[in-house]
């Protein structure tokens, strides 16, 4: 498509899911036009059954994927079979995120990723293979101490870019939700 007035999509990966691998298949399922994955009653939903966690203010890349190559055969060097893809963000909340992050490195191939930009949302195709977390401390008086994820899955098949939908009905499930203080 080649739209000359578009204004294109706004970088940063600004929040995360970690969706339950067992909900894979009905993501892209279609209800009344939308997928699932773009209602804000199917993700609340889920979020109440546990299925769905999401860290809605974050800040990070994510790099496109990598392709993933084998040796090929006759006059082909190289064959691409898949793209290995890698989120890393950034969560300013520290102290009381620890045994969450510790858990995640252990049960990561539970999950599935998906990350929001601007306006769009992205989820993997296949479960995270692997789940770094860390939360270095600089020298900066002034500087946050933040977790530091990376979240890194392969692709492969007809499934090599990650799939992208509209998450412009579904922004609200992405504001911090307030803990009373008992």
């Amino acid at each position: 498509m080649c739209d000359p007035c578009t204004e294109g999509e706004k970088g940063r990966v600004r929040s995360i899911m970690f969706i339950d691998k067992s909900l894979l298949d009905t993501l892209a399922v279609k209800v009344l036009e939308k997928a699932n994955i773009e209602t804000q009653v199917w993700i609340e939903t889920q979020i109440e059954a546990g299925l769905i966690i999401i860290i809605p203010n974050v800040r990070g890349t994510y790099d496109g994927g990598v392709p993933s190559k084998v040796t090929g055969f006759g006059d082909v060097k190289e064959k691409v079979i898949g793209k290995i893809h890698t989120v890393v963000f950034n969560d300013p909340n520290h102290k009381e995120n620890g045994p969450f992050y510790s858990a995640l490195e252990d049960n990561c191939k539970q999950f599935v990723l998906a990350f929001r930009t601007a306006s769009e949302i992205r989820v993997g195709a296949s479960v995270i293979e692997s789940f770094d977390a860390k939360d270095p401390v600089e020298e900066d008086t002034e500087s946050l101490v933040l977790w530091n994820g990376t979240a890194v899955w392969t692709q492969k098949g007809q499934t090599k870019t990650i799939a992208i939908y509209d998450a412009t009905d579904i922004l609200d499930v992405f504001n911090c939700i307030e803990v009373p203080i008992v």
